[in-house]
């Protein structure tokens, strides 16, 4: 891609939720960091759908035609705001498909209600040259030769091991929102045994910023994670991919989605009920060297396989670039 040097241009929302109380969007890390460090002679733009309608009060149908003829992308990438009316209308990418960019829709999750109809809408209209889903529910069973599933960009500036000289100080974590109901059940369960677990909510509960997320997972020597989705799906969550960056353990209920990228046992450990979580976190943190053999794996099949300079590159020979 470096020998062209295309010029993009991002469109997403620029608050987590459209709210500037809860901090910058994930996506600060997760695309813009990770594009700028795999690519970092191309030249980029940032337009915020959200930003724009609470400083210019206009929706952003009303500049990104205009932004779209002054800066010439040959590429953008979009990362909608769930159901908002902030986000860009048939008017925009009407305008954007006119102009002969290519386009690229950023999929956290793809479920009944979300996801599967506008991809369906997308490119049903020629609005969409690819959909990237990072969650890889794979419930998109539709013939779809646009649409690849992933894993979620992480960046290494922020998502690193401790150094080497330096132990892990916390035995258990999990650290995200805990009000989804299959993690309050499993926590709920090791809150009454005698382990000691860190337990701190995300971005939305306790605005986490995302060092300090980073950090603790880092300083964690197991990781839990619960791979339920918004709508019944198995995900592969973004915290599987920061815990191996992180060389943590990480340790999720059994499933078949994380499978598609880890083994069992090889490069993260499973559990398939309460009591079982129960003793293999004190297994783990009993038999130091098998949990650190285990994390170890994980991470070097992090940076083998799952990169954000792997998937960008990914993404790019999709598209043919």
């Amino acid at each position: 891609m470096e020998k062209n040097k295309p010029k993009v241009l991002f469109v997403t929302e620029k608050w987590c939720d459209a709210n500037p109380n809860k901090g910058l969007t994930n996506n600060y890390h997760n695309l813009f960091r990770t594009f700028k460090n795999t690519f970092p002679e191309t030249k980029f733009n940032i337009v915020h759908m959200d930003e724009y309608s609470l400083i210019k009060k206009k929706h952003i149908d009303t500049f990104l035609p205009t932004l779209v003829d002054r800066t010439e992308p040959d590429l953008i990438v979009f990362s909608l705001l769930g159901k908002s009316h902030l986000n860009p209308s048939e008017t925009s990418y009407e305008h954007i498909r006119e102009k002969g960019c290519k386009t690229v829709f950023i999929w956290a999750d793809v479920f009944d209600g979300w996801g599967i109809p506008e991809i369906e809408e997308l490119n049903e209209k020629g609005f969409a040259n690819l959909h990237v889903c990072w969650a890889s529910e794979r419930n998109f069973d539709k013939d779809c030769n646009n649409l690849i599933w992933t894993w979620t960009p992480e960046d290494e500036t922020l998502y690193f091991p401790l150094e080497k000289e330096k132990e892990q100080d916390i035995d258990v974590s999990f650290i995200g929102s805990p009000r989804y109901m299959e993690r309050q059940k499993y926590l709920t369960y090791l809150l009454g045994t005698d382990i000691k677990i860190n337990i701190a909510g995300g971005q939305r509960e306790e605005s986490l910023t995302p060092p300090k997320y980073a950090e603790l997972i880092r300083r964690s020597k197991i990781n839990l994670n619960f791979p339920g989705g918004p709508d019944g799906y198995d995900q592969v969550k973004g915290r599987v991919f920061e815990t191996l960056a992180s060389r943590s353990l990480l340790m999720e209920r059994k499933n078949s989605a994380t499978t598609q990228y880890l083994t069992p046992e090889e490069h993260y450990v499973v559990f398939e009920n309460e009591s079982d979580l129960e003793e293999k976190i004190k297994y783990y943190l009993q038999h130091e060297e098998e949990r650190k053999q285990i994390a170890n794996n994980g991470y070097e099949l992090f940076k083998e396989r799952y990169t954000a300079e792997i998937f960008w590159n990914n993404v790019m020979k999709e598209l043919g670039e």
